[in-house]
């Protein structure tokens, strides 16, 4: 399956993995949709052998033209939200001498809360949609938020589970606004998971001692934003803005005393990404910047809108490289 003989040497792509679980005899969130552990291996083997594996700064000199490839596309390996699977993840890839980049909502960290979305998945996972859906409604009543834009029921014999989760998803993402969002979420947080696991954060998310422990490995670190927001459509005031997007990066330089340089927009998305030219109007604190959208990185691709593409939970490692081989021959008849 090597496909290296098929392929220039001017591109590189990105992986951008969220959920790493364990085996489902030992994993307390069995619902919890992810990579697992035994297939990561695999994903990381299959890598190796038909990808230049590439760190944040080896990608970065490629952006700039500093550094060229071999025969083989270069591989990037990143990791999203920041979650306490990601520490198992690194010690993985540092068997394999893999550098991988992992992209931190500072929020876990400043504030010692969850990142929305995982505080919806855990949910989820845990007591299902009819119990979220009910601490939802009274969420909605504390802070007199009801509207029929977030109408959410639920019956299991007439209701498709998987289009109620999508539903759920897009109110959060897109109708509460970002700042009702986020007060909903924590008071979910606070009425449903924090009661039964106290120890809930560092259940779904790292530790500063745990990222330190990284670092050391070798591998980086970037923003994902304070609290996993959509940056392009919840049309942020310029406080906000620097809030979720600029101070993260401050503070993870203080805090872990390393340079920062790339920024992963949460969901990642065209709706959730601002162009190259908006983001550096806002700031430019930033070299990178990265998207899920499916492309091969190139030279000429923008440093600010660098593609990656998020291994979905049924993606075993056949599939996987099938959908890598594609986005590049995809890129190869433009």
């Amino acid at each position: 399956m090597d496909i290296s003989n098929q392929v220039n040497s001017k591109g590189w792509l990105s992986l951008c993995y969220h959920y790493i679980r364990p085996s489902k005899d030992i994993d307390k969130f069995q619902r919890l949709l992810g990579t697992s552990e035994a297939e990561f291996h695999e994903h990381t083997k299959i890598l190796q052998q038909n990808f230049q594996m590439i760190s944040l700064q080896e990608a970065k000199k490629l952006c700039e033209g500093k550094l060229s490839l071999n025969e083989k596309h270069g591989m990037l390996m990143t990791f999203d939200d920041g979650l306490s699977d990601h520490y198992l993840a690194a010690k993985i890839l540092n068997q394999y001498d893999i550098k991988a980049t992992f992209f931190i909502p500072t929020g876990i960290l400043e504030d010692q809360l969850p990142a929305t979305p995982n505080i919806i998945h855990y949910c989820l996972a845990d007591f299902g949609i009819e119990s979220f859906i009910d601490v939802f409604n009274k969420a909605l009543l504390f802070y007199q938020l009801k509207s029929e834009n977030f109408n959410l029921a639920f019956n299991k014999k007439n209701d498709d589970q998987w289009e109620t989760i999508k539903k759920i998803k897009l109110i959060f993402k897109y109708k509460l606004g970002h700042i009702n969002a986020r007060k909903i979420a924590i008071y979910i947080y606070e009425n449903l998971l924090l009661p039964k696991y106290p120890d809930i954060l560092n259940i779904m998310h790292l530790t500063e001692n745990q990222i330190k422990e990284m670092l050391e490995m070798g591998h980086s670190i970037g923003v994902h934003t304070r609290s996993h927001v959509s940056v392009a459509s919840s049309n942020l005031s310029l406080s906000d803005f620097n809030k979720e997007v600029v101070y993260p990066k401050k503070f993870l330089e203080k805090t872990f005393d390393t340079e920062i340089i790339a920024f992963a927009y949460p969901f990642g998305e065209k709706e959730d990404c601002l162009e190259s030219k908006k983001l550096l109007e806002r700031t430019n604190e930033y070299q990178m910047a990265f998207t899920v959208e499916k492309i091969v990185n190139k030279i000429d691709t923008s440093t600010f809108e660098l593609g990656r593409y998020s291994p979905m939970s049924t993606d075993d490692s056949f599939n996987l490289h099938r959908i890598l081989k594609n986005i590049i021959r995809e890129d190869e008849m433009i």
